[in-house]
């Protein structure tokens, strides 16, 4: 009985402590602007992060969005997750990695994608990349935080242009 309590412990405590490494590594790899470190955090996330994100969090919860979008050259549909606060017609979106991101790329070729914020899904375009300091004001606490711990420097902004339509189960 014991080895079966000891198993999920030992995994909890690994999945922390690798959580936390990522953090640091994050935040240090973003601030110094070591490109090495900021390349192996973003595998990491595309990788390991992204899609339980994806399985679990993004969509459904403050803060913690999902970007649907079509690749730009292979026409495939994807699903982001992204930290995303919605101001009034607004969807901002936090870009510490820069401009320079496949989704972005995806994105900014469509002109549209869906975003799942908060329990619904909403049609955006008109994506603008802005300097953050612009839409700040817009930022709950905690995401104003976010950004100025990972140094972000820019924002994309996107419109909700509507409703997206509801998928069949």
């Amino acid at each position: 009985m014991r080895r079966l309590v000891k198993v999920p412990a030992v995994v909890f405590g690994v999945i922390v402590v690798a959580e936390v490494a990522e953090t640091v590594l994050m935040v240090w790899g973003l601030r110094s602007g070591n490109s090495r470190v900021i390349r192996l955090v973003t595998w990491y996330h595309k990788h390991v992060t992204n899609p339980v994100m994806v399985r679990f969090f993004s969509g459904r919860s403050a803060n913690a969005a999902l970007l649907h979008h079509v690749g730009r050259r292979s026409g495939k549909a994807y699903m982001t997750p992204l930290t995303a606060h919605r101001s009034e017609d607004i969807i901002i979106v936090g870009l510490p990695y820069g401009t320079e991101v496949d989704w972005l790329r995806n994105l900014r070729a469509a002109g549209r994608g869906v975003v799942e914020l908060d329990g619904c899904s909403v049609i955006v375009d008109e994506p603008a990349v802005v300097p953050v300091d612009s839409v700040m004001a817009l930022l709950p606490p905690f995401v104003s935080r976010l950004f100025r711990l990972h140094d972000t420097k820019l924002a994309l902004q996107l419109h909700v242009a509507g409703p997206a339509e509801r998928r069949s189960a």
